[in-house]
């Protein structure tokens, strides 16, 4: 049947991955919090903005016996200022410095920070360049930062060393400057190590020589802007294999794959080989694939979830989801960064509703909203992480399916066109660089030319999520053929979550006729009328699921045989209470009265001024406190509506302590 958008004015204002979860983060929670608290923490340098990181040069000789590791860095960086006559490093305390390079250069190695003293003075431009020789044993933190460990920790097993940086983890195995916002132009990774192993990294192999002692280099060379936690390495025994991706223009660029032996069956190898027709999805939607001059790629790692190191991801699980997932990463997160840990959300719900975008591309619509309902939970707290300090705060899962939602969101309310110019204008941007929240607030108002400060304070800074209670009535056509529709909806979210503004669709339906309305709700209760032409026998409230909510229809007016002037006490809820109580009820035509609350003995404990315009559901909240602020103790009191006009309702609340 042909579908009608009506924008109207209110008048109220596993191995084998058959059955792969959908909707658990791709990095496990209970990973997160070994070694963390000292290591989560923003670098405490003073001097972030003082000087430019433009190249790390990055040699590693580790020794597997002894999980020793020898590593030399070279970081070349220009000054910020007139003056720059010292620079701080990140660099983790139990890692020896053996010396560092620079004429008359000294240095202090304390509290997880290299302070070096240039023995000079820098202006602004100027190059320098610092090295630094160091040793020891790099401590695990945060999801793995750097492991010594085995292919499936089989004791004995074939060795498998791996990186996972994110958030604050590369300071545990080499010496930068670890923040987010300040990416290097480009990098260069040697890995020596024993002869038998492949040691994978960041862009392209440039060099791979046998030495003379059993142990073998590896040089890798990534020529794009890549920050501190997305520098990786992969080195255990693998069975290697390349595929070719083709674009548009006919330039290609390899797919190489890194899996451990005894892995390598053909359902999974055929699995990861599904990554070339992802990585033409995401070109369609996203523009290019962002690193193209190089490669993407997979290496299998022994870590439970994966991770997005760019151009080659780290893989643990490895089902068709999580392979999507990772590889939108590699626009969203790699290419544009997070700012900070904050506005992780810019990553992660990112790429969890590219996932969505992925399943709907391959198989239909039906299949991007499948996906997004199975992303929808009863979130607490907010996205924006206040905390950084606290991998569980960083990486909560509301990052990853509100952050998904909000874009799901944001795509309704601006509409498809809007919604993907805004994709494509914040990755001209922000590409190579990094992002907040406001940084792509400001591209989508630009596209949009409309204010949506509303729609990010409310889902991005506020918590919680809409509670629509709704009925609606359709009177009989009138002699121009028109029905008069009211749709009343209230909001019964709690009173410390933020009253929601949305645009919510309608679809009626009666008499062979199929029409979808679109009504802007924003009030804690409102009425919408509106005319219709033929009477409808049905309503479908958000139908396609574009909000973030929970809703019930409950009975209209009509239907309750309540005449003009009366009202009526609903349910309240939750009941018993400890903190608050809502006290839900409904009145035809205006209304004037007040709810009061007794204890048994029938003395007044508060009392509040009711006053309506228009019939509808309606809803008082007591938060278990006297007029005069003293909190009540626990017991049964008696809620009271009545009205100015006559009568009154009441019913039993238990307030528990």
């Amino acid at each position: 049947m042909k579908q009608f958008m009506i924008i109207i004015s209110i008048f109220s204002l596993s191995l084998a991955q058959e059955a792969e979860p959908t909707n658990i983060p791709c990095k496990p929670l209970a990973k997160m919090a070994s070694h963390y608290d000292r290591l989560a923490k923003s670098a405490l340098r003073t001097d972030v903005w003082d000087w430019n990181v433009h190249y790390y040069d990055l040699a590693f000789d580790i020794d597997i016996d002894t999980e020793i590791i020898q590593g030399v860095t070279v970081v070349h960086f220009t000054s910020n200022t007139p003056d720059l006559e010292s620079i701080q490093l990140d660099l983790n305390s139990g890692l020896t410095v053996d010396s560092v390079f620079l004429d008359g250069a000294v240095f202090n190695h304390a509290s997880d920070m290299l302070s070096v003293s240039l023995a000079g003075s820098y202006g602004i431009g100027e190059p320098v360049a610092v090295g630094i020789a160091y040793h020891g044993h790099p401590e695990e933190s945060g999801f793995q930062a750097f492991e010594f460990g085995t292919q499936y920790n089989v004791v004995g097993g074939i060795p498998m060393i791996s990186t996972l940086s994110e958030p604050y983890g590369a300071r545990t195995w080499w010496p930068c400057k670890d923040v987010p916002t300040d990416k290097a132009d480009s990098v260069r990774i040697s890995i020596t190590v024993d002869e038998g192993l492949t040691a994978v990294s960041n862009g392209l192999l440039t060099s791979e020589v046998s030495n003379l002692d059993g142990t073998k280099t590896w040089v890798w060379e990534h020529k794009y802007p890549i920050t501190t936690y997305l520098v990786s390495l992969a080195i255990t025994e693998y069975e290697y294999w390349e595929d070719t991706f083709y674009f548009t223009n006919g330039d290609s660029m390899p797919l190489e794959y890194w899996m451990y032996p005894s892995y390598a069956t053909n359902t999974n190898i055929d699995r990861w080989n599904l990554t070339a027709n992802m990585v033409g999805i995401f070109n369609e939607v996203y523009g290019d694939y962002p690193f193209a001059e190089e490669k993407y790629g997979m290496a299998q790692f022994g870590w439970g979830g994966a991770m997005e190191h760019q151009t080659c991801s780290s893989m643990g699980s490895s089902g068709e989801n999580t392979i999507a997932h990772e590889l939108a990463h590699q626009w969203w997160g790699d290419l544009v960064t997070c700012s900070n840990f904050h506005h992780i959300w810019i990553n992660e719900g990112f790429a969890t509703y590219s996932e969505a975008l992925y399943w709907g591309e391959k198989n239909g619509e039906y299949a991007y909203h499948e996906h997004m309902a199975s992303k929808d939970n009863n979130y607490t707290g907010s996205i924006y992480r206040s905390d950084t300090t606290n991998v569980w705060s960083i990486f909560n899962y509301i990052v990853y399916g509100k952050g998904a939602w909000t874009l799901h969101m944001l795509r309704h309310v601006i509409g498809d066109e809007n919604f993907f110019e805004t994709l494509a204008e914040y990755r001209d941007i922000y590409q190579f660089s990094h992002a907040s929240t406001e940084d792509f607030q400001s591209v989508a108002e630009a596209v949009w030319g409309q204010d949506l400060e509303w729609f990010f304070d409310q889902w991005i800074y506020g918590s919680g999520k809409p509670w629509y209670d709704w009925w609606w009535s359709a009177a009989p056509v009138d002699e121009f053929g028109n029905s008069e529709i009211t749709v009343h909806v209230s909001q019964t979210q709690s009173s410390f979550q933020p009253t929601f503004k949305m645009p919510i669709d309608l679809n009626f339906t009666g008499l062979g006729q199929d029409t979808t309305v679109v009504i802007w709700d924003s009030l804690r209760s409102q009425q919408f009328t509106f005319e219709l032409g033929f009477e409808p026998t049905n309503l479908l409230f958000d139908p396609t699921v574009w909000i973030h909510k929970s809703a019930e229809q409950v009975a209209g007016i009509d239907e309750r045989g309540l005449q003009p002037g009366e009202f009526q006490l609903l349910d309240a809820f939750p009941n018993p209470f400890n903190a608050e109580i809502s006290i839900p009820y409904i009145v035809n035509s205006t209304f004037t009265g007040e709810l009061k609350i007794f204890d048994l003995r029938g003395s007044e404990i508060y009392a509040q001024k009711i006053a309506h315009s228009a019939s509808g559901q309606y809803q008082l909240r007591w938060n278990g406190q006297s007029d005069a602020g003293y909190t009540q103790t626990s017991g049964i009191y008696i809620a009271r509506i009545h009205s100015f006009e006559g009568g009154s309702v009441s019913q039993k609340i238990s307030l528990l302590k």
